[in-house]
């Protein structure tokens, strides 16, 4: 059973089902994990009002999840580097490339830039599929604008290079992808949660 936890707090272990030193952090830590400790975190005990965003490495890349409640074993993020503790609706939001037009596995990619978490890559068709953070969105605030670069990884060349504007849906709790000319016209998306999105490349010719 998880030990209590105050609601708006974070509590780490050393060991797995919340055993060993612990380590709390409130509702706004932004944390790069010191070395002492980086890797060596194996459980989390989430409050009712929080939520932890965490990545594998340092610098936003690897692995990504989200912790809310109990989790007597997060070994499976592969080594904690880095995590934010925030709100508990707050939506972090989430995208897997998927290619439909036969490439091979990595063939394309897109890079990401959102202020709130840097530059990501992703690359089509992963095995295992991952879900990568494109952006961070609290309840009710103001529309995220973020870059989006797609590219033929074999040849080096861009197909396009648009932007994808996120907002926040009042009525449903959820984020959604506005519609804009600036969105990639050889891409495709589909909701699979509240802020998870597919993305599909439906059409390997360059934007002219």
């Amino acid at each position: 059973m998880a030990p209590p936890v105050d609601p708006s707090t974070a509590k780490f272990y050393v060991q797995k089902d919340f055993e060993g030193d612990e380590y709390p952090y409130s509702i706004g830590a932004d944390v790069s994990v010191p070395g002492s400790l980086n890797d060596k975190f194996f459980s989390v005990n989430v409050g009712n009002n929080a939520k932890v965003i965490a990545w594998q490495h340092y610098n936003e890349t690897g692995k990504y999840r989200e912790w809310e409640g109990a989790n007597p074993d997060i070994s499976d993020i592969g080594g904690l580097s880095r995590f934010t503790v925030v709100e508990h609706n707050t939506r972090a939001i989430s995208f897997q490339f998927k290619d439909s037009t036969g490439g091979d596995p990595l063939e394309y990619s897109i890079k990401v830039d959102a202020r709130e978490v840097g530059t990501v890559l992703i690359k089509s068709n992963e095995d295992p599929l991952e879900w990568h953070l494109v952006g961070i969105l609290p309840a009710g605030g103001p529309p995220v604008t973020t870059a989006i670069y797609l590219r033929d990884e074999k040849t080096g060349g861009y197909l396009s290079v648009g932007s994808i504007y996120f907002q926040w849906n009042a009525d449903t709790s959820e984020v959604d992808i506005v519609e804009s000319e600036s969105f990639p016209p050889q891409l495709k998306y589909a909701r699979k949660g509240p802020s998870a999105f597919e993305i599909t490349l439906v059409d390997n010719k360059p934007s002219q």
